[in-house]
């Protein structure tokens, strides 16, 4: 599977419910040593966001001016941040993860860090 693939595919959370789809993927570069002397990335997490058609340009994390980041807030609804240990199943349908909706922890929870 290439990381397009996962890219606007829905998010089911334990329920069944849909609670947003894949806007981004967070990387991590702690894989094993490459030849080009660096390390591999792996997939961390996913982000998903609550609306539907939306893009991420960054201020739905704590940066810049709290006007445009509010803004962006209000077009996305919620931003969460799922690590790839609570994905359950990738299908063609979408993603089916562990938690539920309410367990999710927010994008800029992660930010913080």
């Amino acid at each position: 599977m290439r990381l397009n693939d996962l890219l606007g595919r829905r998010v089911l959370d334990a329920e069944g419910d849909v609670i947003g789809n894949v806007a981004d993927v967070r990387l991590v570069q702690d894989g094993p040593m490459l030849v080009s002397m660096q390390r591999a990335l792996r997939v961390d997490g996913l982000i998903v966001v609550e609306n539907r058609h939306t893009r991420l340009f960054g201020y739905e994390r704590h940066v810049g001016p709290e006007l445009l980041r509010r803004l962006i807030h209000a077009r996305l609804g919620e931003v969460w941040y799922l690590p790839w240990d609570d994905i359950e199943e990738i299908t063609d349908e979408g993603v089916t993860i562990a938690p539920r909706r309410a367990d999710l922890r927010p994008l800029e929870d992660l930010a913080r860090y």
